[in-house]
């Protein structure tokens, strides 16, 4: 049996910030800009999301904290070289073999400004990658280009 390839989500904004800082600003303040009410687990699990931590190191854990304490795995780190890439799988409770990847890479472009790229790939992997990848497609053009971007444009 083949394997049917879907292409990757890609997505690309630019920021007025170093990529150091724009790194730390995705990686390390990701509970400050990503919108825990609508793109989370813990409201399907009867809690609210209140944050987000990524241990820094390959191999380390993503995870959403809930108001009742509860933790819930959205994936592991795979790349972690801050200023210039990070990435993880993208689990959110599905097991491993049928999950993709999160990849963010940070370059700088001058004038105190960087680019940043994020790929979401793995889509052959679901039963319904196709409808998933559309899903998630529209949904990186707001959590990423819209809610990541704002915050990076007035972040301290």
């Amino acid at each position: 049996m083949s394997v049917i390839e879907i292409a990757p989500v890609v997505k690309t904004i630019e920021v007025r910030r170093s990529a150091a800082d724009a790194f730390r600003l995705f990686v390390h303040e990701m509970d400050k800009w990503w919108p825990l009410g609508t793109h989370a687990l813990s409201p399907e699990n009867g809690t609210k999301a209140v944050a987000v931590a990524v241990d820094a190191h390959v191999g380390g854990r993503v995870t959403e904290r809930g108001a009742d304490g509860r933790e819930f795995h959205w994936g592991d780190v795979l790349a972690y070289e801050p200023g210039r890439r990070f990435a993880m799988t993208w689990q959110l409770g599905r097991a491993r073999e049928k999950s993709g990847e999160v990849e963010v890479t940070f370059e700088p472009i001058g004038d105190g400004a960087c680019r940043i790229t994020l790929i979401h790939s793995g889509w052959e992997r679901m039963e319904d990658g196709v409808r998933m990848r559309e899903g998630y497609n529209v949904g990186w053009t707001g959590v990423f280009e819209q809610a990541y971007a704002a915050f990076a444009a007035q972040a301290v």
